[in-house]
Parts: C-alpha cells; sequence; structure tokens
C-alpha cells in the first residue's frame, strides 16, 4: 500500500499520512487521526522506503552496505568473514545493521549502477564499505556519482579524497623479505596476488625493496602470481621450481598460498624449512596450525573492519566529508617454517 491510499482511505492529506509513518511533526496531527491512519498502514502492510524515510526525517537510514567482488571462496576465507565481523560489531554499536552484496561474477560495471543507483538495493543505505575493490573499481567510481558515502577497505587507493583502511602492506612484506635475508638467503622466491589488486601490488614493492637493500638482483624466474587462492599458491610454486633455478626460500603474499606452495614443495621431495624456508602473510589460524608451523606477517583483519565501519559512522553522523585514511600496523610473527627459532631475529 502506498501512501496516497493511506490518505484516500483515511481521507486525509498525503502529507499528514507521511508526517504519521515517519513520526515527525506529532503535534500536527490528532491522536484519533494517528490512529486511523496507523491501522489502515498496518493493514495494508506498508513498509517505508528507508530512502524517503531519511529524506523526510533528516535521519540517514539505520543500514550500512557491505561491497565484496565475486569470489567462490569469499566466505570460506577467514580474512572475508573477519573483516565483516569487525564491521558488523562497529555498526551494531550504533544501532546499524549491515547489508551485503556480492555481485556475479561475470557482473559488468552496471550491476554497481543497478545495485548502488538510485532505487538499487543499497541506494537507500545510509554509507558503503567497498572491501578488496581494485584501482579504478566502478564500485568506487558509482559511489561518488550517487553521492553516498563510502569507506574503501583493505586496499590503498590512491586519491587522497576517497576514506579508506589498510594495513601497511608493503613495511610487513619487506620486513618478511627483510627477515629470510637476515637468515642467509638470497635465492627468495615471491608469490603475489592478482593484477590490479593494492595490496598485492604493495607485497611485491616490499619484496622488492628488501632485496634491493641487500644489494640482491631480481630475478624474475624467481616471481609468479598465485591469486591469492590456495591451488594457484601450488601451481605458482609448481612453476618456479620448473623454471630451473631452486630458490632456497620463499615469501608468499598471502597464507593461503604460503600453504599451497609447501604442498608442491612436499610433492617434489623438498622439506620445509630444510630446503626452502616458507614465509606467509595474514596470520589466519591455520598457520600456527600446520606442520611446519607457518612464519607469517600478522594483520589486524578483524580492526580493518571494525575502524572502517567507525570511520563511516562517524561521518554520517557528522555530515564531514573530510576523508580519513587509515594504516593499521602489521607485525611479523616467527614460527617453525622459516628455519629460526621462535623469538630470533
Amino acid at each position: 500500500m502506498t501512501l496516497r491510499e493511506i490518505a484516500q482511505m483515511a481521507g486525509v492529506s498525503v502529507a499528514t499520512v507521511s508526517r504519521v509513518v515517519n513520526d515527525v511533526d506529532r503535534h500536527k496531527v490528532s491522536d484519533a487521526t494517528r490512529n486511523r491512519i496507523l491501522e489502515i498502514a498496518r493493514s495494508g502492510r506498508y513498509r517505508p522506503n528507508p530512502q524517503a524515510v531519511s529524506l523526510v526525517t533528516r535521519r540517514p537510514p539505520n543500514t550500512l552496505g557491505l561491497v565484496i567482488p565475486y569470489n567462490s571462496h569469499v566466505f570460506e576465507s577467514f580474512y572475508f568473514t573477519e573483516i565483516i565481523r569487525g564491521a558488523v560489531d562497529a555498526a551494531a554499536d550504533h544501532g546499524m545493521s549491515i547489508a551485503l552484496f556480492v555481485p556475479n561474477r561475470d557482473a559488468p560495471a552496471s550491476a554497481y549502477h543497478d545495485t548502488l543507483g538510485k532505487g538499487g538495493a543499497l541506494a537507500a543505505a545510509a554509507g558503503v564499505l567497498l572491501i578488496g575493490t581494485r584501482v579504478n573499481d566502478p564500485a568506487i567510481r558509482q559511489c561518488r556519482e550517487s553521492k553516498i558515502p563510502f569507506v574503501v577497505v583493505s586496499n590503498s587507493v590512491p586519491d587522497p579524497d576517497v576514506n579508506s583502511v589498510d594495513c601497511d602492506n608493503r613495511s610487513g612484506a619487506q620486513e618478511a623479505t627483510r627477515h629470510l635475508l637476515r637468515l642467509g638467503h638470497t635465492r627468495i622466491a615471491f608469490i603475489g596476488g592478482p593484477e590490479g589488486s593494492a595490496n598485492a601490488r604493495d607485497r611485491l614493492a616490499g619484496y622488492q625493496t628488501a632485496l634491493a637493500e641487500a644489494g640482491i638482483f631480481e630475478d624474475p624466474a624467481l616471481i609468479a602470481g598465485g591469486q591469492f587462492e590456495e591451488q594457484r599458491g601450488r601451481n605458482a610454486m609448481q612453476r618456479i621450481l620448473a623454471r630451473g633455478v631452486r630458490p632456497t626460500a620463499l615469501f608468499a603474499a598471502n597464507d593461503v598460498m604460503a600453504l599451497g606452495a609447501m604442498k608442491a614443495l612436499k610433492r617434489e621431495g623438498l622439506r620445509v624449512p630444510d630446503d626452502v624456508a616458507v614465509v606467509g602473510f595474514d596470520d589466519v589460524p591455520l598457520a600456527q596450525h600446520v606442520e611446519p608451523a607457518l612464519t607469517t606477517v600478522h594483520q589486524p583483519i578483524y580492526q580493518l573492519g571494525r575502524r572502517a565501519a567507525e570511520i563511516l559512522t562517524a561521518q554520517i553522523i557528522s555530515g564531514s566529508t573530510d576523508a580519513t585514511r587509515a594504516m593499521l600496523r602489521t607485525r611479523l610473527v616467527i614460527r617453525e617454517s622459516c628455519g629460526a627459532r621462535r623469538g630470533e631475529a
């Protein structure tokens, strides 16, 4: 039932119905009229449009949109679920809920327009969290066009006017590579993430910087892409080994690729860490339970989601358009897979 239909049945104006269902200007409507309108609205199963309510009440809707690019493993991934958990907890602190949108694998750019544009599923959201979006992502462009407050999570966007929360991927990768260098390795392989991912780019840059500091020539034969997936990490390690220049150490740009690479090394009869030392990135729970336990770069994944939602809700409440760019610190967690004793280096 629409506002106009309710007004016709109640014998009042649409403006009067709007005041009642949106609970504004109570003094302008008598109790009898208010009760009659509410009874008609209930019987007609009227559901207010959050965007319209926001315009009338001048209060934002109580929902944050959360957009994650399609990935067949997205809901199996500790990384994504921890970010979501952090965002949900922070939103709940402000009495807000989260609406999740995961586009189809082959969704065109227009899918974001249909979702974030006028009349779309997330158009009425108070703001939007964009997780893992890539540089020049259509979701960013659509949020700007729709004038929806948004925060980019877990990807550094170069535009200083965009709210963003990320970990210091470059510094973390640099420290991981330095650790392997301190252990005496000079042939250090690298398995990276997908093209277009700022995280993958920054972790590669950290690896390259550490090698350059040590005066070691970067060997393209020791570098392969793994798309942040375990099977891709396994395949990447096999490609590196097939090139004939066997590394003595490996830095993988996330833990699941490191675990896949360890399986490939085992299949080739190579032992970790005796033959090849391995370091990952993320510090997912499984990292400490594999054999040997994985040395990795810890990043505060839960805090990524929580901090992003806090920035977004603060901007919504204040009405500010000033961008906030947060960079969270990482730390190296030394376990057995690198060949160093706990606490060394």
